[in-house]
């Protein structure tokens, strides 16, 4: 059988973006993992639309388990064909700090084309949560120690951001979507954590609202309750005063669909435990069980 032949008595063949929203991979990335890396070889149709078995779903769970490991995806093909991954420690880390230094020097030679190349480079062959762990979190740790007022971890930021809403686009997603997220950050918190969440939520299947100013604590939950159609979540780093706890907390009794995240709220005794996390990984678990929920309600009133 050729890479262009669909046999109809195989088993259930599954569209692309069936198999981005059963593994929360991009459709960008999957492409890239199978033209630039090989390591993908769907069927097609007639048409030339990608079709993907169950065998597929799970060599794209395997991939995801090699990468996270700290294995750089061009490494991986290679892995694949054995029984076991056995990477030592130290190429792991160097080959990650090779990235993470080319993209800090971009960063401090103030280079719009290099960062968004390299920004663009790792989101597409890579998903966000490794991004995150292993590039962005290292770039965004070292620059805050730069003695420059700021400017290296603002233009890193702001780039970031730029890529992020470009992949939110609705002409770039091309997506139908069942749940609306909009994500919120409060005074004096890095917004780059929520841009890298909104990707995670994206792939995810969520229809994502990244607002990108920040917003006070009686504002964001005040936004919130007027957005009832949508999850909102507020991150917030720090300690709140008295007077925000308290709106937080009003915040949380009045709208089941406001979510909180950061240090500031893990920190106050807020009630509503399964909608207030520490950090943005655990927000995104809690999102995905919603959406779940209401998936499986909205199969049972059909």
């Amino acid at each position: 059988m050729t890479m262009t032949d669909v046999d109809p008595e195989n088993e259930k063949q599954l569209p692309i973006r069936e198999l981005s929203a059963r593994t929360q991979i991009n459709t960008v990335t999957l492409r890239a993992w199978e033209r630039r890396y090989g390591l993908l070889t769907p069927q097609r149709t007639a048409k030339g639309h990608r079709l993907y078995s169950e065998k597929d779903v799970a060599k794209v769970e395997r991939i995801l388990d090699i990468v996270a490991r700290g294995v750089p995806i061009r490494r991986v093909k290679a892995l694949l064909q054995e029984s076991c991954v056995e990477v030592s420690q130290g190429n792991k880390t160097e080959e990650w700090q090779d990235s993470v230094a080319e993209l800090i020097a971009a960063v401090e030679s103030f280079s719009l084309t290099k960062v968004g190349h390299l920004i663009q480079k790792s989101f597409s062959h890579y998903p966000a949560p490794i991004c995150h762990d292993r590039l962005m979190n290292p770039v965004f740790a070292e620059l805050v120690l730069s003695d420059d007022s700021g400017a290296t971890f603002g233009f890193a930021e702001s780039e970031l951001i730029r890529y992020v809403l470009m992949r939110l686009s609705p002409k770039v997603t091309r997506e139908r979507f069942s749940d609306t997220v909009i994500l919120i950050t409060g005074n004096q918190t890095p917004i780059w954590r929520l841009a890298i969440m909104a990707l995670e939520l994206s792939d995810a299947k969520f229809s994502v609202h990244l607002l990108t100013r920040a917003f006070s604590v009686a504002a964001g939950t005040k936004l919130a309750g007027k957005c009832k159609h949508a999850y909102t979540v507020f991150y917030q780093d720090g300690i709140w005063k008295d007077k925000e706890q308290e709106t937080a907390t009003t915040g949380l009794l009045i709208n089941d669909r406001l979510f909180l995240c950061g240090t500031a709220p893990a920190l106050t005794q807020l009630g509503a435990e399964e909608r207030v996390f520490v950090d943005v990984k655990g927000c995104i678990g809690g999102l995905l069980r919603l959406q779940k929920k209401s998936l499986i309600g909205r199969k049972m009133e059909m």
